[in-house]
């Protein structure tokens, strides 16, 4: 198991990314991207989930992601999150589907919990993509996956 580099500094806490979420509201703009705000907050749920393993992932991708996770993951724990490329291709399992319509209550409730579910992670964890990954490392990629999609939206700002 190799650790990560530290997060990129402007890269916020679960607690600031909780407010972002807080002071969200349904009809909150999207500054780029395809996704409403509900769809978001669920893609970001959704994104937790497969860090905890919930959302199943292909032999194929799992492979890949082996070979090629480690300089990805530093490249990117790196950057900061507001510099992360825009419009990028994600996997079908945590894709916000256009046509559907989500409550944005409901999901914001579910991501609050899951934000909460992966601060709570201590030890080395499985990541179903990346193997064996301390804890902080995976939180510290939950913290900049969800603040860029924040900026999305601009709730960071």
């Amino acid at each position: 198991m190799k650790k990560l580099p530290e997060p990129a500094p402007d890269t916020p806490t679960v607690d600031q990314l909780r407010a972002a979420f807080l002071s969200a509201e349904a009809q909150t703009a999207a500054r780029w991207g395809k996704m409403d705000c509900a769809q978001m907050t669920k893609h970001c749920r959704d994104f937790v989930d497969l860090y905890l393993g919930r959302v199943k992932v292909s032999l194929p991708v799992r492979l890949i992601a082996r070979v090629m996770g480690p300089l990805f993951l530093a490249r990117t724990i790196r950057k900061s999150p507001t510099e992360t490329p825009k419009n990028l291709s994600t996997l079908p399992g945590i894709r916000a589907a256009a046509d559907h319509k989500l409550d944005f209550a409901e999901e914001r409730q579910g991501l609050l919990a899951a934000l909460a579910e992966v601060e709570a992670l201590s030890g080395v964890q499985k990541h179903p993509l990346y193997g064996e990954m301390a804890a902080e490392d995976m939180i510290a990629l939950v913290r900049h996956h969800t603040a860029h999609h924040a900026n999305q939206f601009g709730l960071l700002s």
